[in-house]
């Protein structure tokens, strides 16, 4: 399987072209444009890791106007791209640069330079790559761990609804309905409300109880037993420890007003 990385040569001149070719063949898989129609015509089938761009190629798509193409094509748009220019060309490559040209090479070209910036590049991007995998990875992942605690939310709530359930009545039995371990409802309970699961599921049941109190025409005792409770003295330990008087003064108070 070929794995080297491939580079494409935009250059008019065939002299400089086949020199850089020979320079990069051993390294690179390379492929050579004389002008920018050939290269746009390379391009369908030809995907480069790194374009070398000659600045000065003939009409009618000189190297300006085919680095405006290179950058707004979805295709090539993240390909990095080296301009070449004369020594003169100071303008040229800042215009160049200005355009989205990620760095240049001044004639005559030494291989040294040339190999080192294609090199630094394409591990930039590599690197670019792999941060960017990693982080739709770390993406997917709190999207499942969001979805599963939303389910984990909704289960427990749904459990809780039944907690006058002989078998739904202990903390053990909770977590098997759930198919958790023990030690893991009490982490996502304490994490989500601050509560151990017996202390949150005793509250919701004195919530419970509360409201049957309040409407004054149950029994302490079925109170007790509607709202989760097997024992009536530890209901009314509980109830009174929450809302400071015992279940009965409660219920009467309601009655009196």
């Amino acid at each position: 399987m070929n794995m080297k990385k491939k580079v494409l040569i935009v250059e008019d001149t065939k002299m400089l072209r086949m020199s850089l070719e020979v320079i990069l063949q051993e390294t690179y898989e390379v492929a050579g444009a004389a002008d920018g129609n050939e290269a746009l015509e390379i391009l369908r089938s030809f995907n480069p890791d790194i374009i070398l761009l000659d600045l000065m190629l003939p009409y009618p798509l000189d190297g300006f106007s085919l680095l405006r193409l290179f950058k707004s094509n979805p295709s090539t748009n993240r390909v990095p791209v080296i301009i070449i220019s004369g020594m003169s060309g100071e303008d040229k490559i800042i215009q160049g640069l200005e355009l989205g040209a990620n760095d240049f090479l001044v004639k005559p070209i030494k291989s040294k330079e040339l190999l080192l910036k294609i090199r630094n590049l394409t591990g930039i991007v590599q690197v670019n790559e792999e941060n960017a995998k990693q982080s739709r990875l770390l993406s997917t992942r709190a999207t499942a761990v969001s979805q599963s605690k939303d389910f984990f939310d909704d289960s427990f709530e749904a459990i809780v609804e039944k907690l006058n359930d002989d078998d739904l009545n202990t903390i053990p039995s909770i977590a098997k309905k759930m198919s958790v371990s023990v030690s893991t409802l009490e982490r996502m309970i304490k994490a989500k409300y601050k509560m151990t699961p017996k202390q949150y599921i005793t509250e919701i049941k004195l919530m419970k109880a509360e409201v049957l109190l309040r409407q004054g025409n149950t029994s302490v005792k079925q109170v007790s037993f509607q709202s989760g409770f097997n024992s009536v003295a530890y209901f009314c330990h509980c109830f009174k420890k929450k809302y400071g008087k015992p279940p009965k003064s409660y219920s009467s108070a309601f009655a009196s007003k």
